[in-house]
């Protein structure tokens, strides 16, 4: 420093320059390499340097005036040279300005060697764990620097407000890490999600992979959700179950999931909502769908094995129930009426022991193909068990249940073809009329089995209608 000048002008000087030169930054990783410079010249140092940690502790030469010359490392770890207790008597010292000018101390002994140096002043950046991330500071391998009290504070002063905007640069870079890893996490998650202002329905966010089809995120991002994802929507979709995802002060509560169908090609999705709060405070609404078609198919085949008769491939005893609760909660409503018929075939067991459970098997399978195919006259077929097939005959009149009784009796009087033999089967029906009072499904077909063993004691292949009331 010039001796002459007086030190206040000086210290102006310094600092007004850095301020214009840090606000004049409109990018926070403009270097600060010529602010190093002028603060090195204005109190005598021969260089200075700015170490970034990386994610392994790893501190990297970021910045520097005279780094070569000056004999700066590329890096270092700082564990290497210090143990846990100088990195956190490092951490801990007031005012956070280091000034060091003899190995005297341990500290000392150990940053002189690190940085080859026979005067050093810095100041580590702390940002969290306590661990320093940063270092910003000034040295000289030449002679010892012996600063003035006023000199320190005024080093103090200048490197805190560099510090300032280092903490600021590394908070901006992890911030920028954090969205980048953020999104490629979401991006390769294996589902799309979206979020869209809650009340405008402004797209504010979307993944690449709900993106692609659509043109890319550039194109539907500001625009209605609506809008940006469906082609035909001109307006809100009446679908959408927002007013689930608050409570009357609108504020978020919980999470709604239902599944979804396309109707384009048939794919299935679970949709899954929630009210946030976004990063500017407003609320919005976040949504995200995994395509789970192969899961409805799968579903859809078990329930099916479940449901359905492997043999004749028509709907089984346990179908038979869960439907009868449906059909007579469906006649009431309408004040219709209908039958439920129960069929039981004649002396099927001589088709077995005559022919064997192959042809029986293949008998079976005919007479279900003939209730199926016959199912717009007939009703719904069921395979109720063995020989035994019942019919929900729903919105039948009584004239609709005389035709009934034709057709089948008709069929089962005539031959059925098993490769080249043919047998005669014939077949006691019961029916009872449905819905009966407050009988249940069970009664009612309790009460058509019973009909048609009157139809068995009275000489088989025939009908008869339950008197049951």
């Amino acid at each position: 420093m010039d001796p002459d000048s007086p030190i206040d002008e000086q210290e102006k000087d310094l600092f007004v320059g850095i301020f214009r030169q840090l606000s004049a930054y409109k990018d926070p990783y403009q270097s600060i390499s010529g602010i190093l410079k002028d603060t090195c010249e204005f109190f005598g140092f021969f260089g200075a340097f700015v170490y970034e940690a990386d994610h392994a502790k790893v501190f990297h030469l970021f910045e520097h005036y005279r780094a070569p010359e000056a004999g700066l490392r590329e890096q270092f770890v700082l564990s290497d040279y210090l143990s846990e207790r100088d990195i956190k008597e490092l951490t801990q010292k007031p005012g956070g300005i280091v000034y060091l000018k003899s190995k005297k101390t341990r500290l000392g002994a150990k940053f002189l060697e690190l940085f080859s140096a026979k005067t050093l002043i810095m100041i580590p950046i702390i940002f969290e764990y306590q661990e320093p991330t940063a270092f910003i500071g000034m040295l000289d391998r030449r002679h010892p620097i012996r600063l003035t009290k006023r000199e320190v504070v005024d080093a103090d002063a200048v490197l805190s407000v560099l510090a300032g905007h280092i903490k600021m640069r590394v908070y901006q870079k992890r911030l920028e890490y954090a969205y980048s890893s953020l999104r490629n996490v979401i991006d390769k998650a294996g589902l799309d999600i979206y979020v869209n202002d809650f009340y405008t329905h402004e797209l504010l966010f979307a993944n690449e992979s709900l993106a692609a089809p659509h043109g890319g995120v550039d194109k539907i991002e500001g625009q209605p959700c609506w809008k940006a994802l469906y082609f035909n929507k001109t307006e809100e979709c009446e679908f959408c179950p927002k007013n689930k995802l608050v409570d009357a002060d609108g504020n978020p509560t919980q999470v709604y999931s239902w599944d979804m169908q396309r109707s384009s090609d048939g794919s299935w999705f679970r949709m899954v909502h929630a009210a946030i709060r976004w990063v500017d405070g407003r609320l919005a609404h976040v949504v995200s769908s995994i395509d789970i078609t192969e899961n409805k198919y799968n579903e859809m085949l078990v329930r099916r094995l479940a449901e359905c008769d492997t043999l004749t491939s028509l709907p089984n005893r346990g179908k038979l129930v869960e439907d009868m609760n449906g059909t007579l909660a469906m006649l009431e409503q309408t004040k219709e009426q209908g039958y439920l018929i129960f069929l039981d075939l004649d002396d099927f067991k001589q088709v077995n022991d005559t022919l064997g459970h192959l042809a029986g098997d293949a008998l079976l399978r005919q007479i279900g193909h003939f209730l199926q195919n016959e199912s717009a006259i007939l009703g719904m077929p069921y395979r109720y068990g063995g020989d035994e097939f019942v019919i929900i005959a729903a919105n039948k009149t009584a004239a609709s249940l005389e035709q009934i009784q034709e057709l089948l009796l008709k069929r089962f009087a005539l031959e059925w073809c098993i490769g080249e033999q043919s047998v005669f089967c014939g077949v006691s029906i019961g029916a009872v009329r449905i819905p009966l009072g407050n009988k249940t499904a069970d009664d009612l077909v309790h009460a058509a089995d019973m009909a048609m063993y009157e139809v068995k004691k009275s000489g088989k292949h025939g009908f008869r209608l339950s008197t049951l009331e």
